[in-house]
């Protein structure tokens, strides 16, 4: 056994690993959050760690690893933990950024509507005597005048809450089931908790079920990235892996309750008084969280195994709020058009409205809807991770330091989240990026980057420096002295995500019959949809540039949508209905959608 010393963040631990053990592995066993956005196939470059101590170690490079790592980083000691197998004692520094990423919690305002679920009342029961025997449930019964079922575990509270406070209590049903006897008149504690499971980011919204005023949010980087940025590399491992389905969905529990115990903590609240939590997130996210199986979503014909809305007692699974709660998951659409789009769908009211309405949410898989309330036509695009900013040279998620916006003039002017030295780019900056190098001349309408003799005798010839053999724009210096810069590879990743969100607007609009000019709203939901620069999306292509007056951000439309459902009995059958409406078209097998694929990937 070899001694791994870990520095991460303030603390110090050591942790024994077998010989020619994967450091990856080692740290993710040991719960320490670390970037891999390849899921360990040593191709995305991200889980950069500093050696510190181990003269084997810190001279053995892989191919890949003098691929992804500059000169100056192999210097400083870096390597990429996927790849660095354990045959010595080493020490290991992990920098973290998890409390800096910039996740999208703010959301389109969300309607009035409540009628919730949970139901409670303030009981104050006779007590039984030798006069009347009635059962203490049927006592409740009686004072509701309904017929109530109730779990074991409520039977067996139940009369020692009722004689410990006199017969003086409040209950909680969910529809006809009793959910939680509490001591005297606690009806003003009634919560719920609307989640959107990201692929990425999970953000929680706490709301009062009797006022339907949002309390509080919470956010957190979804622990599964440490298998993948993207949902095939998640179901992957659970293909590979006998525990990794099991693994994956308790990951993602552990942050909700997490989540749970933080919101309750931080409100004074019981975590027993919430009743219920309403979640929305894209079909795998949704599967995994359940731990149904994902294996037949990756593969055609890409079957799920669960679409419609689905409910399960929070005990059941180990969700942390009321062990009689419920917990319940919006319905998807396909295997990769999930409840978030329906969720979206909803919260911008397109499903309600005769006037036709365009909604994008762009990421890693995004998802297109486009129509009204008689009918809805949906796609999902595999535009890939780099609005993430993955697979690209500088690339990063919205953290601390990464350029967000670039404008070029005389010089290359930017800004970076936090106002922080530069440490990279994020998606936004990458899309700002792109569309001034278009607009000033340094790359042609094929996304090729020109020369610096081509560029001669202009401001930004200076700026053309050369990676991997061909020309690219220096952006700035990072504190350590390397550059970040847009390299021709970038360019391209883009240039394919960018025309995957196009050609299925095109698609959608044939198959639905609609002309540019007969769509009045353009709604973009999620994180980066509400970060770009609409002009720099449009000029590159990204967005419909004819539609660029009407375009409105709804933030966190998943999250919004989820809200809507956890208040309101209706907007959570409005769910099924939408689901009902929503025409799925399956864009692999299309050869319009190659063709107009080839056609967008032009500047």
């Amino acid at each position: 056994m070899f001694k791994v010393t870990v520095k991460y963040g303030t603390k110090t631990m050591v942790f024994d690993a077998a010989p020619n053990e994967n450091l990856l592995s080692l740290l993710k066993r040991n719960n320490i959050s670390i970037p891999s956005i390849c899921g360990g196939r040593q191709f995305c470059g991200k889980c950069k760690v500093e050696i510190l101590n181990g003269p084997e170690t810190l001279n053995r490079y892989t191919a890949e690893e003098l691929d992804s790592l500059s000169y100056l980083e192999r210097e400083m000691g870096y390597h990429l933990a996927c790849a660095v197998e354990i045959t010595e004692d080493i020490e290991v520094q992990v920098v973290s950024m998890e409390e800096e990423a910039r996740i999208m919690t703010d959301s389109i305002a969300t309607s009035s509507d409540l009628e919730p679920d949970v139901h409670k009342y303030h009981l104050m029961l006779e007590k039984p005597d030798l006069s009347d025997q009635r059962s203490d449930l049927k006592r409740i019964e009686d004072a509701l005048d309904i017929d109530i079922t109730a779990s074991k575990e409520v039977l067996q509270v139940l009369p020692r809450v009722l004689r410990d406070n006199d017969f003086d209590v409040t209950v909680a049903l969910i529809e006809d089931e009793l959910v939680s006897v509490e001591a005297k008149n606690n009806t003003a504690s009634k919560y719920g908790i609307a989640v959107d499971i990201g692929t990425t980011t999970v953000v929680g919204f706490l709301m009062d079920m009797n006022t339907g005023v949002q309390l509080d949010v919470y956010s957190f980087l979804n622990p599964q990235r440490a298998y993948g940025a993207d949902v095939i590399s998640r179901i992957d491992h659970t293909i590979k892996n006998p525990e990794g389905l099991e693994e994956l969905g308790d990951m993602i529990i552990c942050g909700i309750n997490d989540m749970v115990a933080v919101l309750a903590e931080r409100n004074g609240l019981s975590r027993d008084n919430i009743y219920e939590m309403t979640l929305a997130g894209n079909t795998v996210m949704i599967h995994l969280f359940l731990k149904i199986p994902v294996k037949y979503i990756a593969t055609s014909p890409f079957t799920p195994v669960l679409t419609k809305r689905y409910a399960v007692k929070a005990g059941e699974i180990d969700v942390s709020i009321n062990p009689g709660g419920r917990i319940y998951v919006m319905p998807c659409v396909a295997a990769y058009v999930g409840a978030d789009t329906v969720a979206s769908i909803m919260a911008c009211g397109m499903a309600e409205r005769a006037d036709i309405s365009l909604m994008m949410d762009i990421g890693t898989n995004g998802e297109i809807a486009l129509g009204n309330r008689d009918a809805i036509y949906a796609c999902s695009t595999a535009a890939g991770p780099a609005f993430e900013g993955a697979h690209i040279r500088n690339g990063m998620g919205g953290v601390k330091g990464a350029i967000n916006k670039i404008r070029i003039s005389d010089d290359i002017e930017f800004t970076t989240i936090g106002g922080a030295e530069p440490i990279g780019i994020c998606g936004s900056g990458l899309v700002d990026a792109v569309s001034e190098m278009l607009r000033v001349g340094i790359i042609d309408e094929s996304g090729r980057i020109k020369t610096r003799e081509e560029l001669d005798g202009t401001l930004y010839a200076d700026k053309i420096i050369e990676i991997d053999g061909k020309p690219a724009l220096l952006i700035a210096h990072m504190d350590n002295g390397d550059s970040i810069a847009i390299c021709q590879k970038d360019i391209r990743e883009l240039q394919l995500a960018k025309a995957a969100m196009a050609a299925g607007v095109q698609v959608l609009m044939k198959e639905a019959n609609i002309s540019i000019e007969q769509i009045e709203n353009v709604y973009l939901a999620g994180g980066f949809g509400n970060y770009i620069d609409y002009d720099s999306a449009c000029n590159i292509g990204l967005l419909p540039s004819a539609l660029r007056s009407k375009m409105t951000g709804i933030g966190n439309g998943a999250g919004a949508g989820a809200k809507m459902c956890l208040l309101s009995k209706r907007y959570a059958n409005e769910s099924d209905i939408i689901k009902s409406k929503v025409h799925y078209i399956e864009l692999s097998a299309r050869k319009d959608f190659q063709d107009a694929f080839i056609e967008m990937m032009m500047f």
